[in-house]
């Protein structure tokens, strides 16, 4: 029998890479939010449109490095009924059962009511903010409607450039 003489693997062939490391304000992020236990999140926003299922999808990619051996479910919750929610909370409450973590992105509690009971249902809440959107009442009565001591904390995103309005300026231009 010959002998190998091939180099052995190196650490890199051996194991596969690790996930890419979140931005550091995505770390913050993450540890922000464990400094309050919670197993079921929800993601509110304080304006209709405001981007809730990116906020939520931060809240995954942050946390992947830091809880992988749990199991993570996003549950996007818009367009819920009020029967749908009563239902949604029982099956949410059976995957924490599991040890699953959860989070749910919910409609603007402003225009679709029906989200509430799975705020209530929730651990915590995170206010999703769009600067230059979002008026101060509106952020406001979503925190009033919830209660301010479920929020855990609030994420802000830049104002969403419209395709439209560039379109026009490129037209107006000589």
């Amino acid at each position: 029998m010959a002998a190998d003489s091939s180099a052995p693997p190196s650490p890199v062939d051996a194991a596969p890479p690790d996930s890419p490391v979140p931005s550091p304000e995505l770390q913050r992020l993450w540890f922000a939010l464990e400094r309050r236990a919670w197993n079921f999140l929800t993601v509110v926003p304080a304006h209709p449109g405001a981007p809730a299922l990116e906020a939520a999808a931060a809240v995954l990619e942050a946390g992947a490095p830091y809880a992988y051996s749990q199991k993570f479910h996003l549950q996007d919750a818009t367009g819920i009924s009020p029967t749908g929610a009563s239902r949604l909370v029982l099956e949410l409450r059976e995957r924490v059962a599991r040890g699953e973590r959860v989070v749910v992105v919910l409609d603007s509690l402003i225009t679709r009511p029906a989200s509430l009971p799975l705020a209530l249902a929730a651990d915590g809440c995170l206010l999703c903010v769009t600067l230059g959107e979002t008026d101060f009442g509106t952020a406001r009565k979503t925190i009033e409607f919830v209660g301010h001591e479920r929020f855990v904390g609030s994420v802000t995103f830049p104002r969403q450039k419209k395709k439209g309005r560039a379109r026009q300026d490129k037209k107006k231009k000589p």
